[in-house]
């Protein structure tokens, strides 16, 4: 075996490992994720390097993310931000650049296989560590109360835990319905049901209760949408069971009539989850001339908000993203930004639509936890979010590119 060729293998198995961190720990993901580029740029020769080119640019979702990196360093030369903080915004979105890399070395039926592996054996652990948690204090885990009506997030912060688990469960229907075997299926099933209550009942995320709902939803139309008796009968029992949830899970009923109690009583100088939100959309309003066309700047946003909002309390809270990625490009890249970052998710979408139909659903059910999670929160900006949200993206894609419908169980 020559050195090259030892080199990519390794960064591939460097790759695997990273998708087994993402659930778990930041600071192993971006050490891997170092890893894997530094082993890959070692890999290549010549011709190698030419087919890097060739087949990055043929996939529909390089574009818009080479694009949107170009765009927010030219933004950046209009910038009220220190260079320090563009900086940091550099940090945050450099994960675009690697796509393509990881794109790349995906390439190969067996190694998309070894990731999804990876991920799925990750998450369970996470799923079976947050059920024991309601019993036992694990000493793993980063919360402390045990019993059915407390938040039991792992590793991770509860919304990053719950938009993962939301993909998992549709991974684990996805795999359901392609298993060989009755009882392979009938386990995955299982895993699926126990996950969706982990997310409803164990955890506090509204983002997650929101990505799973819809996830759910999208799955499920885009598998049945050509037998619509199955579809309405999937479509009632799904109400029911979340009726059943919001009746017995007190963090699903008291988390979600709480969200309503904020956006019903917010105000500038209480802070609220909720209420911080609504008057994000309130300081778009009245600061969108700062922005104009082409934006107010890469990093502008926190100048602007930390003269916009007085209350200390209330700036710690807001002040450092809006807390909506489609509302921090906007205001930061202009209508460019925005239109780049729906480009890069609608691209995802295209290239769904051409597979077959269990793919599709997967791939969909994932933009549909996308467009939620950056709806309420900066997911692309915060580190844990964009880990996820770009390394699924190239594992989705890359599987999504070959020339024949391949399965994401490969």
């Amino acid at each position: 075996m020559s050195f090259r060729l030892f080199a990519r293998r390794a960064a591939i198995y460097s790759l695997a490992l990273m998708y087994a961190a993402l659930p778990v720990t930041v600071a192993l993901t971006n050490s891997l994720m170092l890893i894997t580029v530094v082993l890959w740029g070692v890999s290549l020769d010549g011709a190698s390097w030419r087919d890097f080119l060739k087949r990055s640019w043929n996939n529909p979702v390089v574009r818009p993310a080479l694009a949107l990196v170009l765009l927010i360093v030219l933004s950046s030369f209009w910038s009220p931000a220190s260079w320090e903080e563009i900086g940091g915004y550099y940090k945050k979105y450099l994960k675009f650049l690697l796509l393509p890399v990881f794109m790349y070395l995906l390439a190969r039926r067996e190694d998309r296989a070894h990731c999804w592996t990876a991920f799925g054996l990750a998450m369970l652990f996470t799923l079976g560590s947050t059920w024991a948690n309601v019993w036992w204090q694990l000493p793993w885990s980063r919360t402390f109360n045990q019993g059915f009506g407390a938040d039991h997030t792992v590793f991770k912060d509860h919304i990053s835990q719950g938009i993962m688990m939301s993909l998992f469960v549709s991974l684990c229907v996805h795999w359901g319905l392609r298993a060989d075997s009755r009882w392979k299926a009938l386990l995955c099933w299982v895993v699926a049901a126990l996950g969706a209550t982990s997310v409803l009942s164990l955890t506090e995320s509204r983002t997650g209760y929101l990505g799973l709902m819809l996830s759910l939803a999208v799955f499920s139309l885009a598998q049945l949408w050509r037998r619509p008796k199955t579809l309405v009968g999937v479509i009632v029992g799904g109400l029911v069971a979340l009726s059943v949830a919001y009746s017995v899970s007190p963090q699903f009923h008291d988390r979600t009539n709480l969200a309503l109690q904020q956006a019903e009583n917010h105000s500038e100088t209480t802070v609220t989850s909720i209420g911080a939100r609504i008057e994000v959309w309130r300081f778009m309003k009245h600061n969108t001339h700062h922005a104009g066309i082409l934006g107010a700047g890469t990093g502008s946003y926190p100048v602007f908000a930390r003269s916009y909002f007085q209350d200390e309390e209330f700036c710690k809270a807001i002040c450092p993203h809006p807390h909506n990625q489609f509302l921090l490009f906007f205001f930061e890249q202009g209508i460019p930004g925005l239109m780049l970052i729906l480009w890069f998710i609608w691209a995802i979408v295209r290239q769904a639509l051409r597979f077959e139909a269990s793919h599709r659903a997967l791939m969909l059910a994932f933009v549909s936890i996308m467009f939620t999670s950056n709806m309420t929160h900066s997911s692309l900006w915060l580190s844990t979010e964009s880990q996820f949200f770009i390394l699924m993206t190239a594992l989705l894609m890359a599987s999504a590119s070959r020339v024949s419908t391949q399965s994401p169980s490969s």
